[in-house]
């Protein structure tokens, strides 16, 4: 188990930054996530903390210990790839001994540590099949178990679920969650998908153009977004946003009257969609454009001026297209962005 630390780390191709002054720390046993966009960086940052690729200015830690230009080979770190990258013709326990047979750990060693990390993933009954003969899931769990025989200090898994089915996803996760607890190891992952990153995560890194955009628990960039990137990406349905201009404290559009406001000027306001409730003498009026049914929910999607937002309703609520509905908002759950910069106001 280690801590890493990341410490005004970027990583550049000639004159293209990819990654700006990256400072991160991630504790011991802490199970961190990278979310974020295609090409924001969090594969990078990954690799750079694996060693596969060099940090063009910056430290990284491991344990206190530099190891900005250690060799991959000496940090002690474990890697589980999208694509899962077992050897076809080696069984299920020759897959999961071969970083081992790599280090010349005797045979005596190797199948008792084999059937260690075997164990831990359920794969015991299937030591003598090959790959070809797993599902998706058996085979992701051998590339977890070839990663668990080495007993490293940190595991990297980058978008491990991404070959899944949903519902194989949904299962995964839950191996993966439990596997860390148990074991109490340092780990970092990869993914571009939210429902992943909040279910997974002690803490959540959001990137977006090579940039932090926001680290913290699930709860708190759920509900304290620091900026509209951040807003908008965490949720689903992502937050609703209105355009608007405050003055004197209030902020009015066509379609919204008398909600207070942080401060005048043009403005941004956010809202969750579970946060309303349909209402007559609400402050807020829409267009009804669509109903989505869910089953557990149905999703009434409102134009209002130029803006569209969603509504979470009651799952048998189906208001006829084109009707007007009036709803409002707790003051506590509207959220004030800049519209000039997207910061958060309040």
């Amino acid at each position: 188990m280690s801590s890493v630390t990341l410490q005004s780390v970027e990583k550049s191709f000639g004159q293209l930054t990819i990654l700006k002054a990256i400072d991160l720390d991630i504790e011991d046993g802490e199970f961190l996530v990278l979310l974020g966009p295609s090409g924001c960086g969090k594969s990078t940052t990954m690799r750079m903390i694996a060693g596969l690729e060099t940090i063009s200015s910056g430290t990284l830690m491991m344990g206190g210990k530099d190891v900005t230009n250690t060799h991959p080979r000496e940090r002690n770190v474990a890697m589980v790839f999208q694509n899962y990258a077992l050897y076809p013709h080696m069984t299920v326990a020759e897959n999961i001994g071969y970083p081992l047979k790599v280090a010349k750990a005797s045979k005596v060693d190797r199948v008792q540590k084999v059937e260690e990390a075997a164990g831990k993933v359920d794969l015991l009954p299937y030591l003598a099949r090959y790959p070809r003969d797993l599902s998706g899931g058996q085979r992701q769990r051998v590339a977890l178990a070839r990663a668990l025989v080495r007993d490293p200090a940190v595991f990297l898994l980058d978008e491990p679920l991404s070959n899944l089915d949903a519902k194989l996803r949904v299962a995964m996760r839950a191996e993966i969650k439990h596997l860390q607890r148990s074991l109490g190891v340092t780990m970092i992952y990869v993914t571009h998908d939210q429902i992943e990153a909040m279910t997974l995560a002690d803490r959540v890194v959001l990137l977006s153009d090579g940039e932090i955009q926001q680290v913290g628990t699930p709860d708190q960039i759920y509900d304290d977004p620091d900026n509209l990137f951040v807003a908008g990406f965490i949720g689903s349905p992502s937050m609703n946003f209105v355009s608007g201009q405050a003055t004197g404290g209030t902020f009015s559009t066509e379609k919204v009257t008398g909600l207070k406001a942080p401060i005048d000027g043009m403005l941004t306001l956010g809202f969750r969609a579970e946060d309303v409730v349909l209402a007559e003498d609400g402050r807020f009026r829409g267009t009804v454009y669509e109903v989505e049914p869910t089953g557990e929910a149905t999703y009434v999607v409102l134009q209002m001026d130029k803006d569209r937002v969603i509504l979470r309703c009651d799952k048998k609520y189906r208001p006829e297209l084109g009707v007007e509905l009036h709803f409002d908002i707790a003051d506590s759950q509207a959220l004030f962005f800049s519209a000039e910069t997207g910061k958060r106001i309040r």
